[in-house]
């Protein structure tokens, strides 16, 4: 299930995830760097084209590890009672 939750994360626009977001503003050539929200899809692969950038602040990955790792766990470990073996 972590598997799967990564998966749709990383293929999907889910901004929930706390981010410093660098992009460019093309009418007076400046960078402008600001704390938003950002999907994985914006922080990992090709998303933006140097020098504009989306990284991940410790409250992101806080919300990445909750969201992806934890979050899919309980779900399967909830859906595992339920249907397991009664003793």
């Amino acid at each position: 299930m972590v598997g799967a939750t990564w998966f749709v994360a990383a293929n999907s626009h889910m901004d929930i995830f706390p981010c410093k977001k660098t992009t460019q503003d093309f009418s007076s050539g400046r960078l402008d760097t600001r704390e938003t929200t950002c999907s994985i899809l914006q922080t990992h692969g090709d998303y933006f084209q140097p020098p504009e950038s989306a990284k991940l602040t410790e409250a992101g990955w806080a919300t990445a590890v909750a969201v992806i790792g934890l979050l899919p766990l309980l779900v399967g470990f909830a859906i595992g009672s339920r249907f397991g073996k009664k003793k």
